[in-house]
């Protein structure tokens, strides 16, 4: 079962994915030299630690689309 916090950081990976057309897969090797972490966060099999999701909000916030990186 998640917690209402891990229920709102899958929220907004889901609307980063959505909005970007990342791979969830990318997302994850990127953000956290983990390919599985968004499958699993899906799952319910995986917490983050507040660093980790720390790190993976800050890459979501940060990211910049190939095309806009200039």
């Amino acid at each position: 079962m998640q917690t209402p916090l891990e229920k709102s950081l899958l929220a907004e990976v889901e609307a980063f994915l959505e909005r970007t057309e990342v791979a969830p897969s990318r997302l994850g090797l990127d953000a956290l030299n983990d390919g599985a972490v968004v499958s699993q966060l899906r799952a319910g099999t995986r917490s983050l630690s507040l660093k980790n999701a720390d790190r993976l909000l800050a890459y979501m916030r940060d990211y910049r689309a190939p095309s806009e990186k200039g």
